[in-house]
Parts: C-alpha cells; sequence; structure tokens
C-alpha cells in the first residue's frame, strides 16, 4: 500500500492543500455547475475523543497475548433502511458510540468468515447501500491483525487479505462480510455466523442523518465513489501544538531503545541536537522535537514475526518515548507493509484527534519504524502535544468539499487537523 499523496490545487503552493482557503471560488463553481448538494440539514457535533479498545490473541506456546487496537475506523456508517444512512465521523464521542456498538459483531463476523469470493462493484455498492454497517479504516490492515485487536481469531484465506473499507452487510436473512483489497482493489464477499436478528435490532437504534456515499448523490462522478459525505454544518474544537521533547529525558529515551545510558558515548550538534552513540547505534534529540534512532549493527539468525508482533514492538516503544496519549491526541497506526524480498518491516503512525488525522506539515507521517526480523534498524518520533484553545471553527461542508474535489478534476476530500509549527486549524485535503 503506497502513502496517500496530497493533489495540487489551483494557486496554492504547497503540495498538501488546503481547500478551505477556495471558500469563494468553490461557491462561484457550485453556482455555475449546479453541483450544490441539499443544505439546511443538521451537523454533527463534538465532543470527546476515541478511547482504546483491547484484544486477546494466542501465543505460540498457547498463553494468552493481549493486544490493543492500534487502529480503529475513522467512519463508521450504519444503515437501519436502504440508502438511509446515519454517519459517524468528525466527532470523537459519536464515533466511539458507534463502534463500541459494532465492534463486537466485526469480531464475531472477522472470526467467522467463510472462503471470500470475489464480487462485482455493483454489488459491493448495493451492500454498503442498503441495510447494514460500513467502516472506514482510512489505512489498510490485514484482516486477521483487525480480528486480533477485537479479541478474535480469523482463520482461512481472507485472513491475510488487507483492507481499508468493510461492510457488514444483511442480505436474505443473513450477514455477509464485504471488503474491498487494500493491494490490489479486488472486491470479495464472505459468509459469516452472525446474527441477522441481532444486528438488524442495533442499527435500527440509529437515526439517519443524511450523510450519503458520493456515488449516491448528484454529480459527483468524479468523487471517490465510497468518501462518506455527511450533511450541514461541522464544528470542530480548534487546537493548539507544542514541542513535546524534554532532551532532559535522554536516559529514559536510550531505555525505551535498549541504549545503556551509562556505556553511550554523547555530543551536541551545532543545532542544539543532543546525540548518543554506543556500537552501531545512534539516538538523536532534535532541538525541534524530531527523535531519530539508528542500528547498523549486523543481525544473525534474525526470526519471523507476524504483523501484530510488528505493532506491537513498536507501540510499546511509542508508549516509553512519546507516549500514546498526547494531550488530546492518539497516536494510531496508518501504515504497515512488509518488503517480501527483504523481509523488512516499515509501520508509520500518525496523531488523531475526535475522529480527525493530524498532518504534520512538511512530514509525511508522526512515527516510523523499520524492522528487520523483531529488531528495530530505524525510526523518527515527532514528539507533539496538543490541547484545544476553547474555541470552535468550521470548516467548509463536506457537501461543498466534494464539489470543489469535483470541480478540481476528482479525488477523495478529507477533513484533517493540519499542524503547521504548532498553528493547528481544521483544512479539507484531498487524496
Amino acid at each position: 500500500m503506497r502513502r496517500p499523496s496530497w493533489l495540487r490545487l489551483p494557486h496554492i503552493k504547497d503540495s498538501r492543500k488546503a481547500i478551505g482557503r477556495l471558500q469563494n471560488l468553490v461557491i462561484v463553481l457550485l453556482l455555475v455547475s449546479g453541483i450544490l448538494l441539499a443544505g439546511g440539514r443538521a451537523g454533527l457535533g463534538l465532543d470527546s475523543s476515541i478511547s482504546g479498545y483491547r484484544g486477546i490473541a494466542h501465543s505460540d506456546d498457547g498463553a494468552y497475548r493481549d493486544y490493543s487496537a492500534a487502529a480503529e475506523p475513522m467512519c463508521v456508517v450504519v444503515t437501519p433502511e436502504d440508502e438511509l444512512h446515519s454517519a459517524a465521523m468528525y466527532d470523537g464521542r459519536t464515533l466511539e458510540e458507534y463502534y463500541s456498538r459494532f465492534s463486537a459483531a466485526l469480531a464475531e463476523a472477522l472470526g467467522s468468515a467463510g472462503e471470500p469470493e470475489v464480487v462485482s462493484e455493483d454489488e459491493w455498492k448495493s451492500a454498503i447501500s442498503g441495510r447494514g454497517v460500513y467502516f472506514d479504516y482510512y489505512s489498510d490492515y490485514q484482516l486477521s491483525s483487525l480480528a486480533i485487536w477485537l479479541g478474535s481469531e480469523m482463520n482461512g484465506g481472507a485472513a491475510v487479505h488487507t483492507a481499508r473499507r468493510l461492510c457488514l452487510s444483511l442480505q436474505d436473512e443473513e450477514v455477509a462480510l464485504y471488503y474491498i483489497h487494500g493491494r490490489n482493489g479486488t472486491i470479495y464477499r464472505c459468509t459469516t455466523e452472525l446474527s441477522y436478528t441481532s444486528l438488524y435490532t442495533r442499527l435500527r437504534e440509529s437515526t439517519p442523518n443524511d450523510a450519503q456515499f458520493a456515488f449516491e448523490a448528484e454529480g459527483l462522478d468524479l468523487v471517490d465513489p465510497y468518501c462518506v459525505i455527511t450533511s450541514g454544518d461541522i464544528e470542530l474544537r480548534t487546537m493548539a501544538g507544542e514541542n513535546s521533547l524534554d532532551q532532559g529525558e535522554a536516559d529514559r529515551l536510550m531505555e525505551a531503545f535498549g541504549l545503556n545510558s551509562s556505556l553511550a558515548q554523547d555530543y551536541t550538534e551545532a543545532d542544539g541536537t543532543d546525540v548518543y552513540l554506543e556500537g552501531n547505534v545512534t539516538l538523536r534529540l532534535g532541538a525541534d522535537g524530531t527523535l531519530r534512532y539508528t542500528n547498523r549493527s549486523d543481525f544473525n539468525e534474525l526470526i519471523t514475526i507476524s504483523p501484530v508482533d510488528a505493532v506491537d514492538i513498536t507501540r510499546n516503544i511509542l508508549e516509553n518515548t512519546v507516549g500514546l496519549e498526547n494531550g488530546v491526541a492518539q497516536l494510531r497506526l496508518s501504515y504497515i507493509m512488509m518488503d517480501s524480498s527483504t523481509g523488512e518491516w516499515t509501520l508509520r503512525y500518525d496523531y488523531a484527534v475526535d475522529g480527525l488525522p493530524v498532518v504534520i506539515r512538511s512530514h509525511e507521517c508522526a512515527a516510523e519504524f523499520r524492522l528487520t526480523g523483531a529488531v528495530v534498524t530505524g525510526a523518527q518520533i515527532i514528539f507533539r502535544s496538543y490541547s484545544f484553545t476553547g474555541v470552535t471553527e468550521h470548516p467548509l461542508p463536506a457537501e461543498l468539499a466534494a464539489a470543489l474535489v469535483q470541480a478540481d478534476g476528482g479525488g477523495s476530500p478529507r477533513l484533517a487537523y493540519v499542524d503547521t509549527n504548532g498553528t493547528v486549524s481544521a483544512e479539507w485535503l484531498v487524496e
């Protein structure tokens, strides 16, 4: 899976572009093109952040291992009746409520999934438009990993597939699992042992809020068809960010990476970066809040690890360095890939607040790790802490943002907090 690249919008020089700066232009475009979608509907509110979920998995010796979920969906859409959707987005408390209500069903669906069979895009569209629950994680994850994080175990052909978007679809008195394979875009369907009646009862607890998929809207054929478009005003709490790296805690940070502070040599570079050396291992603590780690040792008899183990190793380092929670933000896994030719794992993490990702300007991610076997050979962590300022902001409504993307040639609009040297604002980006 490739890291998303942000498309260039007109007359803005930065590579990660803000749709909000073009609000006047979008209004003109909408009036001219007639793309304007129905307005005046109630928008979603904003409350607190997403909480963690924990899962249990068997280790090789038969004991149980406790894994915390490294990722959770950034969008959940509940459809109690065909094409009547209730979307949880941009609101941490509502997203947590929806996911808590349906995470057990997703766990059971993954754990009981039959062998995957290829289906058409029309069948996929019918599934996500009809009765069911849709999950968008914003990044691809191996389905067996999702199952483990949810407290289940998964076998069969679907276990090794990756997916970002999944759907539990109610059809013919049965519940089927649909997903789009993250590597090749193939759409699959699996039978499950979920109870149709039980899931349908939970679906009916949700009230439609006029959300829709882009393919269901008029005039948005160039927009990512599975992008979820909420209706009405979006109110977000404004944030501030700051450097949270304390260079005075070098001993604790060295310990997290296995360095012996008594044996390490150290010096300070001209830009204020503190450098610590022990053998072939280097740890650099930048005055700008960036930690860099490299291990150039030769490794023999490396063990093979699973994606869940790779995540567990890196999350433990994050927890013992920058922390998995940073003010009001949490670090969430946003990318994981193994190079089959070398066996090297690459994992990336990003901050998330209230169901929105945080994009740090001029950086691809908040943290990146490279592992060979179970050994971390390289890491970079950007230490940030975020807080709410006590005021709110109102980015461009999702309907207008989608219309602008359509007018500019297409893509997938995504709302995010953008951190530019501590100044944080909510902006629409195009994926």
